[in-house]
């Protein structure tokens, strides 16, 4: 059935009609604003209170400011009489009397006391003799190499000379105390080395001496500044027949190579944490640790993998043990 345009124009208009007149289901409304929610009135409010409240005591303290420079910081009380100070110190020196009494008498119960220790076997309550240390033999086969080197009798001055025993106190700078190493010193291995060491502690110029890299398990390399009085040249004597790297932890040592380093007025070298056999014929050792392990490993809890120490290593104090 065919639909003219005036009945098509009449249904488009009564579809209009229902349009308009059409209402939603869902409500459409914008939100209402509730004004105290957005200036919060109450906030306010308190703000003001502690405003005011700030503002009340500033008052006060230059009142009182003002009154101080008005009067000098004195007020006249018109008192007379010197106002006399409650103290509890005829109570503290009465407990010390008490207290000195009470030794007296301890003291008297000590001196009046009998032993009941049985003395009488006197062998087992001697007194422990010193150990006496044995004889040091020269290393001749090392020291043959030197021409016309005169060698003393005597044992202690054999020790001295070529076991000579120095100690650092470490610590971590501005963070904590590490402890105290003692390192015995071969004199045959590097005699120009051992000496510049034994001259650094005997001075106690501790800040020619600074740990430059840190590798937790592997060692610690140290830089020592020269002086115009060092030994240490270009042609270092040495021999690495005397420290074995995979008997002794704690090896000082060095190596040849960082003979660049001796130019510029720097001697490289390094302790290690542990006993390390392949250094055997590679790094020069003359000396090892002979107390302060537990003071090396505190030494590594400070290590990174790129070898920059995570604290400032440094050797406060320094000495010679005769």
């Amino acid at each position: 059935m065919q639909t003219s345009a005036q009945q098509r124009k009449i249904e488009y208009d009564a579809h209009r009609a229902r349009v308009q007149r059409a209402k939603a289901v869902i409500d459409h409304e914008p939100p209402s604003i509730h004004a105290g929610y957005f200036l919060r009135f109450t906030q306010l409010k308190d703000d003001m209170e502690t405003y005011f409240g700030q503002y009340m005591r500033n008052v006060r303290l230059l009142v009182n400011l003002n009154c101080t420079l008005r009067t000098k910081g004195k007020v006249d009380s018109f008192r007379t009489n010197q106002v006399a100070l409650r103290t509890d110190l005829n109570a503290k020196l009465r407990k010390l009397n008490q207290l000195e009494l009470e030794n007296i008498a301890f003291g008297a119960r000590i001196v009046c006391a009998r032993t009941e220790l049985d003395t009488r076997h006197a062998k087992l309550y001697k007194k422990k003799e010193k150990r006496h240390l044995p004889k040091f033999i020269p290393p001749h086969a090392i020291l043959g190499k030197y021409e016309n080197l005169k060698i003393p009798n005597d044992n202690a001055k054999l020790r001295k000379l070529f076991r000579p025993k120095i100690w650092f106190d470490m610590e971590i700078k501005g963070y904590r105390p590490l402890g105290i190493i003692v390192i015995q010193l071969y004199t045959e291995a590097a005699p120009q080395v051992v000496l510049e060491l034994v001259r650094l502690c005997i001075k106690k110029d501790t800040d020619r001496l600074k740990f430059v890299r840190l590798f937790s398990g592997l060692w610690i390399d140290a830089d020592l500044t020269l002086d115009n009085k060092t030994l240490i040249n270009k042609n270092i004597e040495y021999d690495m027949r005397v420290v074995d790297h995979g008997i002794h932890y704690g090896v000082f040592h060095f190596s040849l190579e960082k003979s660049k380093a001796n130019r510029r007025g720097i001697f490289s070298f390094s302790i290690s944490f542990k006993c390390i056999r392949v250094l055997n014929g590679r790094r020069i050792g003359f000396g090892h640790v002979v107390r302060g392990r537990k003071t090396l490993n505190c030494i590594q809890d400070y290590s990174t993998k790129n070898g920059k120490p995570t604290k400032e290593i440094v050797v406060t104090n320094s000495g010679v043990i005769l």
